[in-house]
């Protein structure tokens, strides 16, 4: 059971530092936000905006299924 009202377990855009889920990897990854404006946010070899949205480059980028949302402790809100 999740308690806490507004806080939740995922975000929904990427952030410095974050871990996301996705398509076709076993574990999570993690993101780092690049010193650029606008924010972009690299995900192993690939680039991604803070939608999670994955930038033109060559091969075939991963979808972005889950961001997490790390700025809270989930042993705070599960009963």
């Amino acid at each position: 059971m999740v308690r806490g009202g507004s806080r939740q377990l995922y975000a929904d855009k990427l952030f410095d530092c974050c871990w996301v889920e996705l398509q076709g990897h076993a574990r999570p990854q993690l993101v780092v936000q690049k010193k650029l404006k606008p924010k972009i946010f690299r995900i192993g070899d690939f680039l991604y905006d803070e939608r999670g949205s994955a930038l033109p480059c060559d091969g075939e980028p991963p979808q972005v299924l889950l961001i997490y949302n790390t700025t809270i402790s989930p042993r705070r809100i599960v009963a």
